[in-house]
């Protein structure tokens, strides 16, 4: 009989990866979604997914959403949250979320593998001048999990994507802007410098689910409290840059800005709440360094080089959006 894995955010990038993948390698998908008449939620349902909802500040909702699985996969959205109430409320949102989908998995008898989009904390890497909420709530959360619920820990695996392809087309602050005049000149307007080094993740709606396969599949590699590495490469701004031009064909400049000229040009909540995450990665390249020995790559879990996408390749197969 076919496992079950249910997907939190099945219609979203990484959600929807999840399930799609998970679909293709024969499991049984319960796809969470607020909207079932949503269109990706349909397609979902044509590809073989149960379609369900749930209410993440609500454990009881969770526990429901949740009966009979076998797997679970977690994903919170904390830009949405920080739109409607600011950065500090969706911090600490989003870490009492991702403790409720772990509370509400751990009262489930079948579980054998829990799944969690984390990230490492910038303040752990970087100093508490580099905290940066989108980051630390999600940290916060796997150390509370670690300490609270230590028999769940022992069957879950927290995962971290790097840098997304997306973003050239998502984050109007991560897309080259052009010059007027200027005949096709871009300028790329960043708070760190071109040299920096940085971990991409690729072709997310790609890369997660690709992960997922393989962290379920070798669970004494991905646990016991593993911390799964989605990345394609790393190396220097500049390079996140260059695919973009080696894609479009487009000129373009990398131009180092202050935090204050960034924040002035996007807003002190967006603005600064990227422009402290690139700070972070300024400070500190080393993602694994507060989780030594913790740390698991594509390597580890014997994913086939081939089977990822790099940034370059997505941003060539998805040119129509650059």
């Amino acid at each position: 009989m076919a496992k079950l894995i249910v997907v939190c955010g099945a219609t979203g990038g990484l959600g929807g990866s999840v399930a799609r993948r998970m679909l293709t390698d024969g499991w049984k998908v319960r796809a969470i979604t607020r909207n079932k008449e949503s269109a990706g939620a349909k397609a979902l349902l044509e590809a073989g997914a149960e379609l369900a909802s749930a209410n993440y500040d609500h454990v009881s909702s969770l526990k429901t959403a949740f009966e009979g699985a076998n797997a679970i996969f977690g994903v919170t959205n904390f830009f949405e949250y920080m739109f409607d109430n600011g950065a500090k409320a969706a911090e600490e949102k989003e870490t009492q979320q991702i403790v409720n989908i772990a509370t509400a998995a751990n009262s489930i008898p079948t579980l054998e593998h829990l799944i969690l989009h984390t990230l490492p904390s910038a303040e752990k890497l970087a100093g508490p001048k580099y905290a940066v909420p989108h980051m630390d709530s999600k940290d916060k959360a796997a150390d509370k999990i670690k300490a609270e619920l230590p028999d769940l820990a022992k069957k879950t695996t927290f995962l971290w994507l790097g840098m997304f392809a997306s973003n050239f087309w998502a984050f109007p602050m991560m897309i080259p802007t052009e010059l007027p005049n200027s005949t096709g000149s871009h300028v790329y307007l960043q708070p760190i410098p071109a040299s920096t080094p940085i971990y991409y993740a690729g072709d997310t709606e790609t890369n997660t689910g690709a992960f997922v396969s393989a962290i379920l599949a070798k669970p004494h590699i991905s646990t016991p409290a593993k911390y799964a590495f989605v990345y394609t490469e790393q190396g220097p701004f500049s390079e996140y840059l260059q695919a973009w031009k080696d894609a479009t064909g487009k000129r373009a400049t990398f131009v180092q800005i202050s935090r204050a000229e960034y924040e002035d040009l996007w807003g002190k909540e967006i603005g600064g709440e990227l422009a402290m995450m690139l700070e972070s990665f300024a400070m500190e390249s080393d993602w694994g360094k507060a989780h030594k020995g913790h740390v698991i790559t594509a390597k580890d879990l014997g994913i086939a080089e081939g089977e990822l996408v790099g940034v370059k390749d997505t941003l060539i197969r998805e040119k129509h959006r650059l």
